[in-house]
């Protein structure tokens, strides 16, 4: 590990993982509980700490650092599976299948990895997370699987993305799909209320698209992308737009980490 990621603070560290998932400073501050100007000072001794200066450029540095997770290639189903569920919620349907696989996992009311003897790999299953469980998770380095009891609409699945999930099960598919989506996620998929795409192949980028997603690995402003393309912002903005959207992403930081989950940019 390099010496810049050993001075960085686990607070640090949990400012720069909701960085990596497109949070802007207000919704790192609510859910931090500190102050949108306390987040901006973390973010500027991030900057420091690091040696760049601005959002993008953190993201592309951390992926460089090893500080967010590679897409699991080589992994098999000997990983634990630790299932964090507060007290009530729905959970026999996942231990249930669990059990019926021979998987090995941890029943846990709370996120707290000391606390655990098991020290090798693991997936996080979290049974209708709250926003708490999510920044919980965020430093982890873990795949996260979501399962929600109440099928819902969309918000659930773009928010399950947008904080680095890999997985979504509805609760009334387990039985049927967990395992499976289990052993998909160890070998890199990304799997979403029933749509699974490979990490390094499934996702086609245009030949602009990947020009913009290498500028934005680089940690190039909007102007300089299209003075390094050869084309106007206008075209920029277009083209980053469809990007984001392939990527289910809202901004520059959170598309690079998607697209390094994906396997679309090397660490």
């Amino acid at each position: 590990m390099s010496d810049s990621v050993g001075t960085l603070s686990e607070r640090e560290l949990t400012v720069l993982s909701l960085i990596g998932a497109g949070s802007s400073a207000k919704h790192i501050a609510a859910q931090l509980g500190i102050s949108a100007s306390t987040v901006e000072s973390h973010k500027r001794r991030i900057y420091a700490k690091l040696g760049v200066t601005h959002q993008s450029q953190a993201v592309s540095q951390a992926i460089a650092l090893g500080l967010f997770d590679a897409p699991a290639k080589d992994r098999d189903e000997t990983e634990m599976v630790v299932v964090h569920a507060r007290p009530g919620a729905p959970v026999g349907q996942v231990t249930q299948a669990l059990l019926s696989h021979g998987r090995p996992f941890i029943l846990t009311p709370e996120l707290d990895p000391g606390q655990w003897r098991f020290r090798g790999r693991f997936v996080t299953v979290l049974v209708d997370p709250t926003p708490h469980d999510w920044l919980a998770t965020a430093c982890f380095r873990a795949p996260v699987v979501v399962i929600p009891s109440v099928r819902s609409d969309d918000d659930l699945v773009r928010e399950a993305m947008r904080y680095g999930a890999r997985a979504l099960v509805w609760l009334e598919d387990v039985p049927d799909l967990l395992c499976t989506t289990l052993a998909m996620v160890a070998h890199g998929y990304v799997i979403m209320a029933g749509t699974h795409l490979p990490a390094a192949s499934s996702l086609e980028l245009s030949g602009r698209e990947r020009d913009i997603l290498d500028s934005i690995a680089i940690g190039h402003t909007l102007q300089q992308t299209a003075r390094s393309l050869g084309i106007s912002v206008k075209t920029v903005e277009n083209t980053q737009g469809r990007l984001f959207r392939k990527l289910g992403a809202r901004n520059r930081p959170e598309a690079l980490t998607n697209a390094y989950r994906q396997g679309l940019v090397p660490g």
